[in-house]
């Protein structure tokens, strides 16, 4: 991974002080298993719309939502950016019969994604590759679908990847961001950016516009923090009742419980959403 300049955060907040791409790597590589703890196969929010749903099956509930914004189509050429141990890649190349690419820059998490998806039968198929996204190859005109959940807030030049995307992605192919979105100019989204390991974080009418001078048209852009923010309310549930675990993790991830409820805070005052944006490559 390239190192990233440690810059101090701007008068305006825009960016995180002192972070380095090493350290979001380094983290991911330390605590990649806790995150299986705590999260299960999929390391992002769930869609609640009943209220009945339980955490599993909420996480794919997001995942079939936005595959179903995004257009994906049996057997699609699919890139996740940002893979974790690979439970994205899994259930599309089971579901939808997809073959599929999982990028992440930790090491750990690659070794676990390809341990666990060695099992994987069917017409769909997964590969996993230990690469930062924002210096990898991507060859030309390859995707159908470029894919983003919750990945994006720790990149440092947004504006080079969405070229980059756009390069990647056939024409007509489309690209899917799935994110937490506000504006840094807020203390409390300043701090999550901050203990989530994020350089900055963006609103959606931010990633719109990058998106579009990338060349890419955007086709939806909707916000879904009613329907996830139950979310944290489940994980912070899961550390009160699991803090003898905390006691034995590094401080580090101590301190994650603290991220936690300035999540909860952050959606409960409307500083911070969840956007689902899709994007399409101009045929």
């Amino acid at each position: 991974m390239k190192k990233q300049p440690q810059d101090n955060a701007t008068t305006d907040g825009r960016r995180t002080p002192a972070l380095t791409g090493d350290a979001i790597r380094n983290h991911y590589d330390r605590f990649a298993s806790a995150y299986r703890f705590y999260w299960g196969d999929h390391l992002h929010h769930g869609l609640f719309r009943s209220g009945q749903e339980r955490p599993r099956e909420a996480q794919e509930a997001l995942l079939r939502y936005c595959a179903a914004r995004a257009g994906l189509r049996p057997k699609s050429q699919v890139v996740d950016v940002g893979c974790g141990h690979g439970g994205t890649a899994r259930f599309f190349a089971s579901e939808y019969s997809c073959s599929v690419l999982g990028l992440t820059i930790s090491q750990a998490q690659w070794k676990l994604a390809c341990r666990l998806s060695r099992s994987l039968r069917g017409p769909g198929s997964v590969r996993f590759e230990l690469a930062d996204a924002e210096v990898y190859p991507f060859p030309a005109s390859l995707f159908d679908l470029v894919w983003n959940m919750e990945s994006l807030g720790h990149f440092f030049h947004k504006e080079d990847y969405f070229a980059k995307v756009a390069g990647a992605l056939k024409p007509g192919g489309r690209f899917l961001l799935a994110d937490w979105t506000g504006s840094m100019k807020h203390l409390r989204v300043r701090q999550i950016a901050e203990a989530f390991l994020c350089p900055d974080l963006l609103t959606a009418d931010q990633y719109s516009q990058t998106v579009q001078s990338a060349g890419m048209t955007v086709v939806c852009c909707e916000t879904l923090t009613p329907d996830v923010a139950r979310t944290w309310d489940i994980c912070a549930k899961r550390l009160r009742t699991t803090n003898w675990l905390l006691t034995l993790l590094p401080r580090r991830f101590r301190a994650f419980q603290n991220g936690v409820e300035l999540m909860r805070e952050g959606f409960r005052s409307g500083q911070l959403d969840y956007t689902v944006l899709v994007a399409e490559k101009p045929v």
